[in-house]
């Protein structure tokens, strides 16, 4: 039953492109009308086409018997013309069909071609983008943690500094007491002998020596502890300005990255709408 079927589209088929085209079926031209790969029943559909043709053909000759054979001969030349004439519009016909075909074809491996180049540069871009924002996240978290140092820092110097500025003031008190005692000493002055005073010089003499001293050396140290205070919140104002700008250009680079996405997303839709046409 299947042989049948086959056999009975193929000769069907035979006739179909026989009229459309004017020419001779063949095996190639008729399997891909049925979808059947059968050549030997598509043959022999084939040679009873035209063996049918042929009896056709005959029998036509001899309907109108009152026809001249002059006359029959015009008509089947004329007939032939006609045939040979639509061959050839068809055969250009497909001919240029197939030069659209290949040019398609050509275009069609050309925006195939780009648009891997172009994922390609897409696939590059995003992951040089990824890379960079990774690397600028990592430097944030690291400039971060030095922020959080140089606080720690910070606070450790303010508290050095109040308490040398604590000290200066018990080192004042200290000096205002000795300076009491100055005072009382000089006051014995007048009261004891003449050799307490060379003593009470020498005392006064060495007291303030050693508060001299001792106030410049606190000085000192508070004006270091100063300037090391000052020194790290200028530190910590840098790095804060730093973390501002790499925040910035994290933002600017993720606005980037989408636009880039957007403009290959939209250059693929019009090279597939181009493809499409």
């Amino acid at each position: 039953m299947i042989k049948i079927s086959t056999y009975t589209r193929a000769y069907e088929a035979c006739e179909a492109f026989f009229a459309e085209t004017g020419q001779m079926p063949t095996i190639d031209a008729i399997k891909p009308l049925i979808g059947v790969n059968s050549p030997s029943t598509i043959s022999s559909a084939i040679k009873a086409w035209k063996a049918a043709l042929s009896q056709a053909v005959k029998k036509d000759q001899g309907v109108l018997p009152g026809v001249p054979a002059s006359l029959t001969d015009t008509i089947n030349a004329l007939w032939q013309h006609a045939l040979a004439e639509a061959r050839q519009v068809f055969n250009e016909r497909y001919d240029e069909l197939q030069a659209q075909q290949a040019d398609l074809t050509a275009k069609e491996s050309i925006l195939n071609d780009e648009a891997a180049r172009i994922q390609q540069l897409l696939h590059l871009s995003e992951q040089k983008y990824q890379d960079e924002i990774a690397y600028l996240k990592k430097e944030s978290a690291r400039l971060t943690a030095d922020s959080v140092i140089l606080t720690e820092q910070a606070e450790r110097y303010r508290a050095i500094a109040i308490e040398a500025e604590k000290d200066n003031a018990v080192l004042k008190e200290t000096i205002k007491q000795e300076q009491d005692k100055v005072q009382r000493l000089l006051l014995r002055y007048d009261k004891e002998h003449d050799w307490a005073l060379m003593r009470i010089e020498e005392e006064k003499d060495s007291h303030r020596q050693q508060t001299q001293q001792e106030m410049l050396r606190l000085q000192a140290e508070t004006t270091r502890s100063k300037q090391a205070v000052d020194l790290m919140q200028a530190k910590f104002d840098m790095m804060s300005r730093q973390q501002e700008v790499n925040r910035d250009r994290f933002s600017k680079l993720e606005r980037s990255l989408a636009d880039e996405k957007l403009k290959m997303a939209k250059l693929t839709l019009n090279e597939a709408s181009s493809q499409s046409f």
